[in-house]
């Protein structure tokens, strides 16, 4: 996460009706991206992926937990719902380290955060072919808070 893959500043946030999967993507792909040879992680940068991916994975969770609900087996929560556990303590119990402090934990984390984002939205996709843009107004309290 340099200059060069910094996601842009309209991506900063979501509006708070809607979650574009379009940016949602392309802040998963900043945050994966290689690091050229010789650069340096900029820690403004971090924590403003990191911020960003935070509040994907915050508005993603309720839906993705929904979508895993109508479609696990009775055998158990299987690796789908292990995956929302985890990033649901995540969210919850595991922040991002300072990036002014520690810029390597920091993108580490947001390399973390960018692959549990991928995991909610294949949850929340049909197979793949996922609308453009999910609602968040439709939210019930229950699926906003996980």
């Amino acid at each position: 996460m340099n200059a060069t893959n910094t996601p842009s500043a309209r991506q900063a946030s979501a509006p708070s009706g809607e979650l574009d999967v379009d940016r949602v993507r392309q802040a998963i792909a900043a945050a994966l991206a290689p690091l050229p040879v010789g650069d340096r992680l900029d820690p403004a940068v971090v924590t403003t992926t990191a911020q960003l991916l935070a509040e994907y994975a915050r508005a993603l969770l309720p839906r993705a937990a929904a979508a895993h609900g109508t479609r696990r087996s009775s055998r158990g929560p299987g690796l789908a719902g292990h995956g929302l556990t985890h990033v649901r303590y995540r969210l919850t119990h595991a922040d991002c380290p300072d990036a002014g402090t520690d810029v390597d934990a920091a993108h580490v984390w947001c390399q973390e955060m960018a692959r549990s984002c991928q995991m909610l939205l294949g949850l929340v996709s049909d197979n793949g072919q996922g609308r453009a843009v999910f609602s968040l107004d439709t939210l019930t309290d229950a699926e906003r808070k996980g």
